[in-house]
């Protein structure tokens, strides 16, 4: 994860040279090197403005979709990239969703590389699951310390019970 914010600007740049360069293929309406920008886009929003505003034909999404696997629910909101879908908001999942998708997730995790990769792994994804509302800090404390799913699902399930 980048600790420098992403300079759009590098990417307006890389298309405005890439359209001088290959001018007639784009008119022509030929095949022409596509240009997609990275770096801290927030929501498919976000990345039609960042879109638009560098002249790229795409972008990349990274860090916005850990614990948001709704991220691209509602894609048809997008179409045509108009200004008026743009705006509209991705439905936001509850609390009980969201903990109840971070256990599959965790138990998913264990089932295919549980014999190949660390349980520590997972966790970074708990912080993002887990924020945004009472008991957030406190629920996360006690994931941190867990060495499985079962665990995670035995401490989802009485946060939810409680709450």
């Amino acid at each position: 994860m980048s600790k420098v914010p992403a300079n759009w600007d590098y990417v307006k740049r890389a298309v405005q040279i890439r359209n001088k360069i290959q001018a007639p293929l784009i008119e022509s309406g030929k095949n022409h090197t596509l240009i997609f920008g990275n770096g801290d886009v927030a929501s498919i929003a976000d990345g039609l403005s960042k879109a638009k505003e560098s002249g790229a034909d795409g972008v990349m999404i990274g860090r916005a979709i850990f614990g948001n696997p709704w991220l691209f629910s509602s894609i048809q909101n997008f179409e045509n990239n108009s200004e008026q879908n743009a705006s509209q908001k991705t439905s936001t999942p509850s609390i009980s969703e969201k903990l109840n998708v971070m256990v599959e997730h965790t138990q998913k995790f264990q089932e295919e590389l549980g014999g190949i990769k660390n349980f520590a792994v997972m966790k970074k994804h708990y912080k993002a699951y887990v924020n945004g509302f009472d008991g957030a800090k406190e629920l996360r404390a006690e994931l941190m310390e867990t060495q499985n799913a079962e665990e995670v699902r035995k401490i989802v399930q009485k946060f939810l019970s409680e709450i």
